[in-house]
């Protein structure tokens, strides 16, 4: 699911009993390879346990949430054939199941709401990146979204080339070669250059309004084409914009793919770096920035959040107040990323949470100040 799928999940299901499972599907070797289950019945197990003095309507709930998940899990038994598995039940049947691109730990949760912070791994995957191979005649308009690749559109110069009315042949009569002006062969590269930036233009248009709020935008092909067209975006979208170096117009699909998902693990490491950086310098600054769970969690309270970075540490360590974090989050309509590489070493030094805010609010420098 992209974010705002799981945001209206999380909105739908809000005030329901649901049973949230995870499933780690990575095992290759086929003695283990059913290890999850016995994970998943014991955690199942646990649950009961959990629920003996529990009201007797909840106790049947969970039941039939747990012989729904039978169910669901049966045409896997030989396997998942997927690093993850995720699946949301209550007691009218599974909401969404589906297997995931990335590993997640094998658990089980009961809860009233889905579960939805050990999800945040596959946003990662999920974020959508809209790709451009140009050269000079035509720009191809793709989207990449958890390893499919889709056309999307071709955007073409269109220019007109007219031909030269004397210049190729012998001169006339009146006409002599200190006539000022420009020859067939200049007037068809300034043709070809006026319908290039028209090109640009248009597609810059097109890629702004189809690019996803927090979504990547990725340029190959022509380089001078593709150093056009990231010159010309937006100041708002040009920092989630990468030249894709190597990949020309007339590449498979499955090379684009490839390239993307390659370029997408840099950019994203990138961008996130920044973003800590930028928060913490806001923070500092008594700016729009919460540093720490502590200050995350009043923005939170606050609703002043606009978009919030974890670590799989904190979401490991501090699973119930990761929990609390993430729905707090989408339901003030914030992005939610769990961050890795160098900005997740930068942001567990101070804790394993960040926010940038879209105001700050009064209780957040209360705090600060005392």
């Amino acid at each position: 699911m992209t974010l705002p799928q799981l945001s209206a999940l999380h909105r739908s299901l809000h005030d329901e009993l649901v049973l949230s499972v995870y499933v780690d599907g990575t095992a290759t070797d086929f003695s283990i390879q059913h290890l999850w289950r016995t994970q998943l019945d014991n955690a199942l197990t646990d649950i009961r346990e959990w629920l003996a003095g529990s009201r007797h309507t909840e106790r049947e709930d969970f039941e039939k949430c747990a012989h729904l998940l039978d169910e669901t899990l049966a045409p896997f038994k030989h396997g998942l054939g997927a690093p993850g598995f995720v699946s949301f039940i209550t007691r009218n049947g599974a909401v969404e199941s589906h297997t995931l691109p990335v590993p997640v730990p094998t658990l089980a949760v009961w809860s009233t709401g889905p579960a939805i912070a050990p999800y945040m791994r596959a946003m990662k995957e999920t974020r959508p990146v809209t790709v451009i191979l140009a050269d000079s005649s035509k720009a191809e308009l793709y989207k990449y979204t958890a390893g499919k690749i889709e056309k999307l559109d071709t955007v073409r110069s269109h220019h007109v080339v007219e031909p030269p009315s004397h210049m190729g042949g012998p001169p006339r009569q009146g006409f002599h070669t200190g006539t000022r002006g420009s020859t067939g062969k200049d007037a068809a590269q300034r043709s070809l250059l006026e319908g290039r930036d028209r090109m640009v233009e248009e597609v810059v248009k097109r890629v702004v309004a189809a690019a996803d709020e927090n979504g990547f935008i990725m340029v190959g092909g022509i380089k001078g084409v593709a150093k056009r067209i990231i010159a010309h975006l937006d100041a708002s979208v040009a920092s989630r914009a990468l030249e894709l170096k190597g990949l020309d117009i007339h590449a498979s699909n499955a090379q684009i793919a490839e390239a993307v998902k390659a370029a997408a693990s840099e950019l994203r490491a990138s961008f996130d770096s920044r973003r800590i950086a930028e928060i913490a310098d806001e923070a500092a600054a008594g700016g729009l920035g919460a540093l720490g769970p502590e200050e995350t969690r009043i923005a939170l309270e606050q609703a002043s959040v606009r978009d919030l970075y974890l670590t799989h540490k904190y979401l490991e360590d501090h699973a119930a107040e990761a929990e609390d974090a993430v729905r707090s989050a989408l339901d003030q309509h914030a992005s939610v990323e769990e961050v890795s590489h160098g900005a997740a070493e930068d942001l567990q030094r101070v804790g394993g949470m960040a926010a940038g805010l879209r105001f700050r609010p009064a209780t957040l420098e209360n705090w600060g100040a005392t």
